[in-house]
């Protein structure tokens, strides 16, 4: 079902509509989905917010796999928060402010699954979404929104199908 802008946002927040890479999903599949969520060209931050840099999200995508493999460190985690610290600080927009907000709050995330915590997840999505909807008009940022929905089932589909 497709939903637009701010209505997605809204359904997400309050439980209408189930977040992507929610905690009920294995964190190896939300990892790799994280990963998009910044770094791919279609749907992802870096498609969706054009001041938000290539290089980092490529190297957040990076770690961000590196995680769903068990092999990331803090300290990678460390020097994406200081990146996102350095980003939000100098951000010219409330999107790209948005942007490191979110990365900033996967840098607690995975801070946490490294320690053997649980992780949500959803701070993180919720201000991608955010970010997205304060850059495009809403039409445009429902069809991000519903490319990083797709792209999550194609995410589930893939675990289902590996693990059969």
């Amino acid at each position: 079902m497709r939903r637009a802008g701010f209505g997605i946002l809204g359904a997400l927040a309050q439980g209408d509509l189930e977040p992507p890479a929610s905690d009920d999903y294995p964190a190896a599949d939300r990892w790799s989905w994280f990963a998009g969520l910044y770094a791919d060209q279609t749907w992802g931050l870096v498609a969706a917010i054009p001041e938000f840099p290539r290089f980092a999200a490529d190297q957040l995508a990076s770690v961000c796999r590196a995680t769903a493999a068990e092999t990331a460190t803090v300290e990678e985690w460390q020097a994406i928060n200081a990146l996102a610290l350095a980003g939000r600080a100098a951000a010219h927009s409330p999107s790209l402010a948005l942007a490191w907000t979110a990365v900033l709050d996967t840098c607690t995330d995975a801070y946490d699954h490294l320690a053997g915590k649980t992780f949500g997840g959803s701070e993180a999505v919720l201000g991608a979404v955010e970010a997205v909807l304060h850059q495009h008009p809403e039409p445009n940022a429902a069809a991000f929104v519903d490319g990083a929905l797709t792209a999550w089932t194609r995410q589930l589909d893939s675990s289902v199908r590996r693990s059969a």
